[in-house]
């Protein structure tokens, strides 16, 4: 952030000399300030939602690790298990009652193993599409056999469905074709998350 005001602040002295030596209105620095605004609000934007650099999110994720959310990335992509379990328990209590208490609550007792309060954590987001996603991972992970799952918009959780089937069914050499697929079927904060965590169970696999 100290960075980016620097960067504010050079910016708009370089526009103020560029006005002065063209004797140009005053409002034109104004101008030059908010085009600096906009690129980079643009750019973070487009790393956020779209990128699949995953040096470019990394440093994203690490300039915002306060935030318990991208703590959890972080810790995702480092720590071990119980770090990164203690993080989604972080983000539960501090976000009681919303989207993410269901969403962080229902990752981390499946990891826990405990599958009905899966389900309970979910409940609230069942009518949304990564709530219906979520349902069936839990049943997945779960142990069951599950057949009748519906095209979701999203492709890549089409592909991460197949490729945790394949993981609780122990084939490596689907999990691979199916995980990549998953991977690079999401983009931005999505694609890091989706590297990481299909990297983790590539270990599981693998051990």
């Amino acid at each position: 952030m100290k960075l980016k005001l620097l960067y504010y602040i050079i910016f708009g002295a370089v526009g103020g000399v560029f006005v002065a030596l063209m004797n140009l209105p005053p409002y034109t620095i104004a101008v030059f300030f908010g085009m600096g605004m906009i690129i980079s609000l643009a750019n973070l934007f487009y790393i956020i939602m779209y990128s699949q650099n995953l040096k470019k999110l990394e440093k994203y994720i690490q300039q915002n690790s306060k935030n318990p959310i991208y703590k959890s990335l972080q810790l995702l992509a480092q720590g071990t298990d119980e770090e990164f379990m203690n993080s989604l328990e972080a983000i539960v209590k501090k976000y009681k009652n919303t989207k993410y208490e269901a969403t962080y609550g229902a990752l981390l007792t499946m990891m826990q193993g405990n599958f009905e309060q899966a389900h309970r954590y979910n409940k609230p987001q069942l009518h949304k599409e990564v709530g219906k996603y979520t349902h069936y991972l839990i049943e997945i992970m779960a142990g069951k056999e599950i057949e009748d799952v519906p095209v979701f918009k999203q492709s890549w959780m089409n592909a991460s469905i197949e490729a945790h089937k394949a993981f609780m069914l122990k084939d490596l050499v689907a999990f691979e074709s199916l995980s990549k697929q998953a991977t690079n079927q999401a983009k931005g904060i999505q694609y890091y998350g989706n590297y990481y965590t299909f990297k983790r169970m590539r270990g599981r696999l693998s051990e």
